[in-house]
Order: C-alpha cells, then sequence, then structure tokens
C-alpha cells in the first residue's frame, strides 16, 4: 500500500476545509440528495462526500456505508485530491497503490473507485465526491460527466456554507460595533449633558458678580463718589471695557452650545426694517465716535422680513462692531438694506478697512478665527462673533458671505429668504 503524499498547497487546503466549519457536522438533505443521486447514475453500492482531514477523512454524507471515517494513510480521497480530474481505480487488486490497502482487503471490500475532487472557489481540493463498488468495473462517459458535475454542485454548496460563515461572522462584528458606537452615542450623550450643566452652572455664576462689577463700574463713571482723578478714571474704564468683553464671551459661548445642540431657538414676526437700522446705528453712534468714524444707513424701498429681531439685530451688531474696529479714522462705515430681484432681503455692512486677503476668506466663519493686528486700533473679540452670525442666518434659511479687497475694505453680507419658503419661521397670525 502506498499512502499519498500531501498536495501541495495543503496548507490552504486545510485552512479553506476549516473555514467552511463543516467537519463533525450532522446531516444535511443538500448533501445527502447529491450523493444518492451520484450512486443512482453510476449504480454503486456506495456513494460518499469525503472530506480530507489532517489525519482522516470524514464523510459528509454517505449511501452504503456505515463508517463515518477512516484514517487519511488508507484513503483513496487523498490520492483523487491531489490533481482536477476524476480519479479512478477500475480494479484495486491489479493496482499496486491499493492491492493491500485494509479497505480493499477488508470491509467494505473496495475493488472499484471513481472519485471527483470537490474544488473551491479559491482553487483548493477539500475532498471528493466518489462511488464505490466490491468488484471491478468501469464508468461510461455520461456517468463520469455526471459525476464530476454532481461534485461540482457538492463544491458549490460548501463555498455557500463558507460564505455564509463569513457573512455570519461580518454581520455579528457589525452587531458588536454597533453596539459599541451605541454605547459611546449614550456615553457622549452623558458627557454633553454634563458639558451643558457645566457651562450653564458656570456662565451663571459668572454673569451674577459681573452685572454686580458692571453696576459699580457704571456708579463709579456717573460720579457717585465725586469726581474721580483721571488715572482713575483710566482704571474704571480699562475694567468697565474688560468686564464688558467677559460678558460678550460668556454670551457667546451660550450661543455657541445652543447651536451645537441645536437648541438656538427662534421667535419670528414681522420686523420693521428701518426701525431696527435706525436703533442699531442709534446703540452704535458712541463707539462710532470715539474711533472718529462715520456711521451711515440706509434702507432701500419697504421691505417685507420675518425674523427673529433680536437674533438679526445680534448678527448686524456683530457685522458692524467689527467693521469699526477695522476701520481708520474719518473712514465710514455703510450698513445697508434693500430687496433682492428674487424677493430675499440683503443686509450689507461695508468698511474702509485694510481688507482681507484672498487666502483668509475660507475661515472667516470658523469658530475662533481671529484676522486682527491688520487694522488702525487694538482688535478685541472672541472669534466666535462670525461663526454664530452664520449659523444664525442660516437657522433663518438664509445665506452669509463676505467680499473683500486688500487695502480697500471688506463688504459683509447676508440674505434671508421670503418668508413663504420658510414654513419654520411662519409669523404669528395678526388679528
Amino acid at each position: 500500500m502506498k499512502a499519498a503524499p500531501a498536495p501541495a498547497d495543503e496548507i490552504e487546503r486545510l485552512a479553506a476545509l476549516s473555514d467552511a466549519a463543516i467537519l463533525d457536522t450532522p446531516p444535511e438533505r443538500a448533501f445527502d440528495d447529491l450523493t444518492r443521486l451520484a450512486a443512482s447514475i453510476c449504480r454503486t453500492p456506495i456513494a460518499l462526500v469525503s472530506l480530507v482531514d489532517r489525519e482522516r477523512q470524514w464523510f459528509k454524507s454517505k449511501v452504503g456505508l456505515d463508517a463515518s471515517e477512516t484514517p487519511r494513510e488508507v484513503a483513496f480521497c487523498a490520492h483523487a485530491i491531489l490533481g482536477d480530474e476524476l480519479f479512478l481505480v477500475p480494479d484495486a487488486y491489479d493496482d499496486e497503490r491499493f492491492a493491500d490497502n485494509p479497505l480493499v482487503t477488508g470491509a467494505p471490500n473496495v475493488r472499484f473507485y471513481a472519485g471527483a475532487p470537490l474544488a473551491t472557489a479559491d482553487g483548493h481540493n477539500i475532498g471528493t465526491l466518489c462511488v464505490i463498488d466490491n468488484g471491478p468495473r468501469q464508468l461510461d462517459d455520461d456517468q463520469r460527466s455526471a459525476l464530476s458535475a454532481l461534485a461540482r454542485q457538492v463544491a458549490a454548496q460548501i463555498d455557500l456554507r463558507r460564505a455564509n460563515g463569513r457573512l455570519a461572522k461580518l454581520n455579528g462584528e457589525l452587531v458588536a460595533r454597533a453596539r459599541e458606537a451605541q454605547a459611546v452615542i449614550e456615553q457622549r450623550k452623558v458627557i454633553e449633558r454634563i458639558k451643558d450643566e457645566f457651562v450653564s452652572t458656570v456662565a451663571h455664576e459668572l454673569r451674577t458678580p459681573l452685572t454686580s462689577i458692571r453696576g459699580a463700574l457704571g456708579l463709579l463713571e456717573g460720579g457717585v463718589l465725586g469726581a474721580l482723578p483721571d488715572e482713575a478714571m483710566e482704571v474704571v474704564n480699562i475694567a468697565r471695557t474688560n468686564t464688558d468683553r467677559l460678558v460678550r464671551l460668556i454670551n457667546d459661548f451660550l450661543d455657541l452650545e445652543k447651536i451645537e445642540a441645536g437648541k438656538l431657538e427662534l421667535t419670528p414676526k414681522h420686523v420693521d426694517v428701518r426701525r431696527l437700522v435706525s436703533s442699531l446705528v442709534e446703540s452704535l453712534s458712541p463707539v462710532a465716535a470715539e474711533a472718529k468714524v462715520e456711521l451711515w444707513a440706509e434702507v432701500r424701498g419697504d421691505l417685507d422680513l420675518v425674523a427673529d429681531e433680536d437674533r438679526i439685530a445680534q448678527v448686524l451688531t456683530n457685522l458692524m462692531s467689527n467693521a469699526l474696529k477695522f476701520s481708520p479714522s474719518e473712514a465710514r462705515v455703510e450698513l445697508f438694506a434693500e430687496a433682492t430681484a428674487t424677493g430675499h432681503v440683503r443686509f450689507g455692512v461695508r468698511d474702509r478697512g485694510p481688507g482681507i486677503a484672498e487666502a483668509d476668506l475660507a475661515r472667516l466663519f470658523n469658530r475662533f478665527e481671529q484676522l486682527g493686528g491688520h487694522g488702525p486700533r487694538k482688535v478685541g473679540g472672541t472669534g466666535l462673533g462670525l461663526a454664530i452670525s452664520k449659523a444664525i442666518v442660516e437657522q433663518h434659511g438664509g445665506t452669509i458671505g463676505v467680499a473683500s479687497t486688500l487695502g480697500q475694505g471688506s463688504t459683509f453680507w447676508f440674505e434671508l429668504p421670503p418668508r413663504d419658503t420658510r414654513p419654520s419661521l411662519t409669523a404669528p397670525s395678526e388679528m
């Protein structure tokens, strides 16, 4: 007896067999039907789906045989998997490889063997579909062709099992990752809630003393303690300026938190644009006067606008404050409002400042971006104003942008669409 050598791809072949997760599994009709069909077509008493493992051959399906496995060293199938064609042994007694094989000299008394390799999709022969008889014989061409075709169907069933196994594994991994992602999301929600509570608490704790400080500074400026020396008044002014800056910083952070949490609520109503522009000019006139900058405004035509007036005022105040900061003395800052050809309401703020380089324009509306240092006076701020303004405008369904030329100034603008295109911003009914 001659035992079959290991195939050249033995390691990969065994890996493919393991990947199929089929060894030592219960009988399955899909395989048993093919085995019975092979026995019937070839007219043999025995037919097997034999899988060649490391040290054994194991029968996934069998007809006419009680054994479930045999040692690999005596397996005819171990020879059959060495090639890709049908392996035939017409008479084992006349074949030196098998004449003294215990499967020939004893039960099941193999004389005739025909085995078609089971080739996986990746080209590894992991076993055979074989037929066995206890007398010498041959298969005709139709029987050979049918046995090979049935073997391909068995291999396809095994490939399907492998694919389903991979799919199940992948699905399990996806489920596990989904659970991990959900856990992370829940954790982040907790962190966000804690952060929101922290920011709200800190803002409240800071606002209260700052309000008191601002009030006290206002009293000092108003002369409640009498006229202060110039040096003392300068200190008071510095303290007031820094206090106001802290208040703006707190308000900006709170607005940013609302925006990121999707909690920035708008209260839409009909806006008297002329009155809004007039009030903004009036409130910023002292700042303009101090900077020696002329403040000019124009409302062109009758404008119909439904929006959150306070938030629109916040955007315009931010744009105008920036324009005043960057404008040289004796220059003019222009505020205008007009209707566009499409019915939008367009606001614009134009300055005669140093302008902005084209490379910097894309960064302007990012959080914490400041392009200061080029203006005529020291520029303060949080770097959040334009980012918040952009969010407010976009929540109204509008757009915001800037046109600028170095050495000539900048025009910041935003447009709000007609109210009938913004169902979420429907104005209250008028009685």
